[in-house]
């Protein structure tokens, strides 16, 4: 459906949707944006304790998977070359 000029359109649309789900209009008209925590906040994001943990092991389980996969190729190409 197109919009029309003066938004007639938007108009019926939103009068359908309040028909449907008064509820869901009304919390749409009391949504207000949320006030930010701090006002000397620079809009840095900290990181918490415990998405810090899971981010450092995760790293470090990559990290160990990488290195063990090329431990392991080091040795193998050692022996096969040990052997010959």
């Amino acid at each position: 459906m197109p919009v029309g000029a003066g938004g007639d359109a938007l108009r019926r649309i939103e009068a359908s949707l309040a028909a449907d789900d008064p509820d869901l209009v009304e919390s749409f008209r009391r949504w207000r944006a949320p006030s930010r925590a701090d006002p000397s906040d620079d809009g840095t994001m900290w990181v918490g304790g415990w998405t810090l943990l899971v981010l450092m092991t995760g790293g470090a389980a990559v990290a160990v998977g990488i290195g063990g996969v090329v431990t392991v190729l080091f040795f193998w190409l050692v022996l096969r070359l040990g052997t010959r």
